[in-house]
């Protein structure tokens, strides 16, 4: 068994991979063994077979199709033989000092703990990667920063090592796997966000104790694809009000839950349809037109929403038209092996 099992999820980061794995092959500790493993949820093949030769002491698996980041995480988990996990976006830049640092916090932590570091940009200002669970005081950023000026919001606690958020961001999240199993692993009713607010808090629940390193940083690279690419930018928006919804849904229940749904669809109908008009005069402006096609797929979502009666995103393996093609493959090749023998 490893000491540690480095999993991480590529999809439209092939270009930010190398530095990734250059900056985990420079690490030189002998007091610590580690692998890494690449869950490549792009279907690209080309890629993996160019990566999987300039790379081959790292372990690359192809995932079935983009199934989401909870998904991606899962199958690395599954494949790893670490004693702790940890769990990284493959635009950070990895250092011993933080992984040793991690690690140490990890040992001495209270069972089903999760632990980060700070993050920070390539111009060394401050990544925010943590924060408080959501609640019916910060629903949306405008809700949030009228709390906070109320000082009805608390802070996190912290020390001079460490602080104590609620969650720490998925990009840098560190834990053993056997608080990876009793927590219940990454959801996969989220395609993207919210995934690893839900995980720390079902950790939180078990007693676990969510901390950041404060001595110890890692770079995370800036996503030029992500600006520049208006489709993924807009879902991206789009998937962040869904997984929203799920949030509330998996961890409030009854009237304060509809109450938090009506909301939020609200909200998302009318702050987004202001922000979606300037798009169909100004569609050559990028910011205007992503923001038109983030609403376009939102409505797509509520209508599938309530005629499915479901938050789930539509793009995740946990969707009920998902799971039903799912099945429906599935039944398809089991009568072609019949038809074979």
């Amino acid at each position: 068994m490893k000491d540690l099992s480095i999993i991480t999820v590529i999809d439209r980061d092939w270009d930010k991979l190398s530095g990734f794995l250059d900056s985990i092959g420079s690490i030189t500790a002998s007091y610590f063994t580690l692998e890494v493993i690449v869950v490549d949820n792009s279907n690209q093949n080309e890629k993996l077979v160019e990566f999987r030769q300039c790379y081959p002491n790292f372990n690359f698996i192809s995932n079935s199709g983009n199934n989401g980041l909870a998904n991606g995480n899962n199958l690395g988990a599954a494949h790893s033989n670490g004693k702790y996990l940890l769990f990284l976006n493959p635009k950070i830049l990895v250092t011993q000092k933080a992984l040793l640092a991690m690690l140490d916090r990890a040992k001495v932590s209270p069972a089903n703990s999760i632990i980060s570091c700070r993050q920070v940009k390539e111009n060394w200002t401050e990544y925010k990667s943590y924060g408080l669970f959501p609640s019916s005081l910060s629903l949306t950023g405008w809700s949030s920063r009228i709390a906070e000026f109320l000082r009805l919001i608390v802070k996190p606690s912290q020390n001079e090592r460490f602080l104590f958020p609620d969650w720490v961001s998925a990009s840098v999240m560190m834990m053993s796997k056997t608080t990876f199993n009793t927590i219940g692993k990454w959801n996969e009713r989220f395609w993207i966000h919210f995934e690893d607010i839900d995980l720390c808090r079902r950790a939180a629940e078990k007693g676990g104790n969510i901390a950041l390193v404060k001595t110890v940083s890692m770079v995370r690279c800036n996503d030029q694809l992500s600006r520049s690419d208006i489709e993924f930018a807009a879902l991206s928006k789009a998937e962040y009000n869904i997984s929203r919804h799920e949030y509330f849904s998996i961890h409030e229940n009854g009237l304060k839950e509809v109450l938090i749904h009506i909301f939020l669809v609200l909200n998302n109908l009318v702050a987004g349809f202001i922000l979606a008009i300037p798009g169909l005069i100004l569609f050559y402006n990028k910011r205007c037109l992503c923001a038109t096609k983030a609403y376009a797929k939102l409505l797509n979502y509520y209508f599938k929403a309530f005629l499915l009666d479901t938050w789930i995103s539509p793009r995740s393996v946990k969707h009920p038209e998902s799971y039903t093609l799912r099945v429906g493959m599935n039944k398809n090749l089991a009568a072609i092996g019949e038809d074979i023998v």
